[in-house]
């Protein structure tokens, strides 16, 4: 690749991985980041639009490499990288609508692997959360597991060699989102992959985008969430985040998997893991932190069995909180 060419880094997740976060920070250290020679373009938080356009074959590739190379040198900061994000890229089985971009850039790809039985948890209580996918908004947990081989991304070592043939193994920059493998944070592990070593001249601008606890999430996934407007809809997330917090400090437990379903689909992934250690890091194991062992709280997702308890639990809160919010604004 020309050396002349500026970096574009994508990154297309995955999910679960502090995105959320990742993209409020460089959305809102616009200017920063461009005193550093990175330009985070177009205004937005996340490149959902962007992206979708390509895929959707709205925009081309090529002209969107165009307007960014325009974008870029307009500048009086010399700009020398390209940063845009959007976790959802990383669902598309076929990349390769974006590669007009390397005609123009030095095309570089940041992907955030978390372990797959805890994106697994994570995933299923996000999607009957934020209900944007009607095939997963209300499905049951026990069904989403049964078909949890649609999620074809989460096999890192067959997506990342889809990554590979597309854009050169030394463009793939893959990084681990595990406690012990980023040691100052999910913010600052990101900003590595583009070379951005110190971040100390960064603000957190928060971006959090929690998961529901086990009793919370089922309720919400009989809620027709997906019906309202999205204004409506964020509305209501948030009045049910308030509710998890509630029942949160009551019951601690999150996790969702017992330890040997946990164990049985980890050895799934383990082979694929394993070789992606060692072709990217030079080691055995993808993964460092143990499982959860045998004695680990789990708890299945449930509405208490009382529907007076359903209502005093979950509903009334609920409820409550709405009309606190419709008061305030009326």
């Amino acid at each position: 690749m020309s050396a002349n060419k500026k970096d574009l880094y994508l990154h297309i997740g995955v999910h679960r991985t502090a995105t959320t976060a990742i993209q409020a920070a460089m959305f809102h250290n616009w200017k920063w980041l461009k005193d550093q020679g990175i330009l985070y373009p177009f205004g937005v938080e996340r490149h959902i639009g962007m992206f979708n356009n390509i895929f959707h074959g709205k925009v081309k590739a090529q002209d969107l490499a165009v307007d960014l190379a325009r974008r870029a040198d307009s500048h009086d900061t010399a700009i020398h990288t390209i940063v845009m994000s959007d976790e959802d890229v990383s669902m598309r089985k076929d990349l390769s609508p974006l590669l007009p971009f390397k005609e123009h850039f030095n095309v570089k790809v940041i992907f955030g692997m978390r372990r797959q039985d805890l994106w697994l948890e994570s995933w299923w209580a996000q999607n009957v959360k934020g209900q944007w996918d009607r095939q997963l908004c209300h499905v049951t947990w026990d069904d989403f597991m049964a078909d949890r081989q649609r999620f074809h991304w989460i096999n890192y070592d067959a997506y990342l060699s889809h990554l590979e043939k597309l854009f050169g193994s030394s463009n793939i920059k893959p990084y681990v989102f595990e406690k012990e493998q980023m040691p100052k944070g999910a913010i600052a592990a990101f900003c590595r992959q583009f070379g951005l070593h110190d971040i100390s001249g960064m603000k957190p601008r928060g971006g959090s985008n929690i998961s529901l606890c086990p009793e919370v999430s089922e309720f919400v996934r009989h809620l027709p969430l997906i019906e309202a407007k999205m204004g409506v809809r964020l509305n209501l997330i948030d009045i049910a985040e308030v509710v998890d917090k509630q029942i949160r400090t009551e019951n601690g437990a999150t996790l969702l998997i017992p330890h040997e379903q946990r164990r049985a689909i980890m050895q799934e992934y383990d082979r694929g893991n394993n070789a992606v250690a060692r072709r990217y890091f030079n080691r055995d194991r993808l993964f460092l932190e143990e499982l959860p062992g045998q004695d680990a709280a789990v708890i299945t997702p449930a509405l208490p069995k009382s529907p007076d308890e359903v209502m005093t639990r979950l509903v009334a809160p609920f409820f409550g909180e709405l009309i606190r919010r419709l008061n305030m604004i009326s």
